[in-house]
């Protein structure tokens, strides 16, 4: 407030400055009671908003069990790791296979069968070209002269990025150097090989080493496989092999309880989180009879309150359709507590895993005839943090009340300003005027001495 003007009371003997502030202290409460429901509304839309992050963790943690094979996490071992390793991922089908390794995948290799005394030697007598080829691939050509050394021949070679290394290697000692030339694939198979179309380089350049496919037999079949690399997922569905020798090894892919489990309680976590969030600020409180009570940021929020009814709802659905005994979360082992959180029985779980893995999954992910409790869930959440969602409404209308507040915050602060003001100049008045009759008192009395 501009020009404020200071009272000290000097004239009347009053504190005059301690009851003007008092008297807007009194005219201020409105003003109070709204910024105190700004500070409410601000508070209620940070939890919203912390229940929308809350949802979309329990969204995750949903996904992951959102079909047969997400839930069933498999786990794949090899008899022998000499011989070849695996990993399974998605789509991976229990049962046993045994592989046998006849050839790894290798890469082809071109060398030179002429050395030279260092790798700064020259390699050529005069101008000229070096040409090669890998596979089917377009020819790649660097240019020689008297000047090339071996080094700057392997430089050239790598900077056509034509799927090769090449390499300057002494083979001899230091003593007695003998360094050669070697060009090596990046990439193995069959169809790596490298062919010498021109050499004008005194190396005498030529193909040692032609490329491989890992060639194996499956179990069960007669043919032979070819692949042009050592690891490869498209012989189990779901289930990544790296060839490592040859000989022959077992791979058995089974369910992986541990990771099953593991999500189940990834899911049961995000809702715990989620529940206890909403109660926590759903209470109202009392420490002790007359002190103030404690009201929760979300107590009168029927909005959420609601939503976390739909969740408990979706969490005690029986699966449509289902036809053993494991039909809802409950004969899973998943139970809902007194304070709306739940609880999970991992013996139960795992002893259902190990009764029926694929009825145990439906319950989560559904079973072709209706949808799981994670599908659900997703839909669910989807539904309430999406465009037109429920939260997002519930912000919205946070914000407008929020704009209302300042704007009648903003009128009753000019109502309380120009009231202090006011009080201000009167009070003025009042000592100006008390000072002028104090004034004249002391004239009179002098006067009449």
């Amino acid at each position: 407030m501009a020009g404020v003007i200071t009272v000290g009371g000097l004239a009347t003997g009053l504190n005059t400055n301690d009851i003007i502030d008092k008297l807007v202290a009194i005219e201020r409460r409105p003003l109070d009671l709204l910024e105190q429901q700004v500070a409410d509304t601000n508070a209620t839309k940070t939890s919203v908003g912390t229940v929308g992050t809350a949802l979309s963790a329990l969204r995750a943690a949903a996904a992951k069990l959102g079909s047969v094979d997400d839930v069933l996490t498999r786990t794949a071992a090899s008899s022998d790791d000499t011989v070849l390793r695996v990993a399974a991922g998605s789509g991976a089908a229990r049962g046993t296979t045994t592989i046998n390794v006849t050839q790894l995948a290798r890469g082809a290799v071109a060398a030179a069968t002429v050395g030279v005394s260092a790798s700064t030697s020259t390699v050529a007598a005069g101008a000229g070209s070096f040409q090669f080829q890998v596979g089917a691939g377009a020819v790649q050509s660097v240019a020689v002269d008297g000047t090339t050394t071996l080094q700057q021949l392997a430089d050239s070679i790598n900077d056509l990025e034509a799927g090769v290394t090449a390499t300057a290697i002494n083979l001899g000692t230091s003593a007695s150097p003998d360094y050669r030339l070697q060009i090596a694939s990046k990439a193995t198979g069959s169809d790596q090989t490298i062919a010498i179309v021109r050499d004008d380089t005194s190396l005498a350049i030529q193909s040692t080493q032609a490329g491989l496919n890992a060639e194996f037999t499956v179990g069960g079949f007669s043919d032979t496989f070819s692949r042009a690399t050592n690891s490869f997922s498209d012989v189990l569905p779901g289930v990544t092999i790296s060839l490592r020798d040859e000989g022959s090894a077992t791979i058995t892919v089974d369910d992986d309880p541990d990771a099953i489990v593991g999500q189940v309680k990834g899911l049961v976590t995000a809702f715990n989180a989620l529940a206890s969030f909403v109660s926590d600020e759903s209470s109202v409180t009392q420490a002790k009879p007359g002190d103030d009570v404690a009201v929760g940021s979300l107590a009168t929020d029927t909005t959420v309150q609601r939503l976390i009814a739909r969740i408990h709802d979706v969490f005690s659905r029986s699966l449509t359709g289902a036809t053993t005994k494991y039909v809802n979360l409950s004969s899973l082992g998943l139970a809902t507590q007194k304070d709306g959180t739940i609880a999970l029985d991992e013996t139960k779980l795992r002893a259902a895993l190990a009764d029926d893995a694929t009825a145990v999954a439906e319950v989560f992910a559904g079973n072709g005839t209706a949808a799981g409790v994670a599908n659900d869930l997703t839909d669910l959440v989807d539904g309430a943090t999406g465009v037109g969602g429920v939260l997002p409404a519930r912000t919205s209308a946070l914000d407008e009340q929020l704009s209302a507040l300042q704007d009648q915050i903003d009128i009753v602060q000019h109502r309380v300003d120009a009231f202090e003001e006011n009080l201000r100049l009167q009070f003025a008045a009042l000592e100006s005027l008390v000072g002028g009759l104090q004034d004249q008192g002391a004239f009179l009395t002098q006067a009449l001495r």
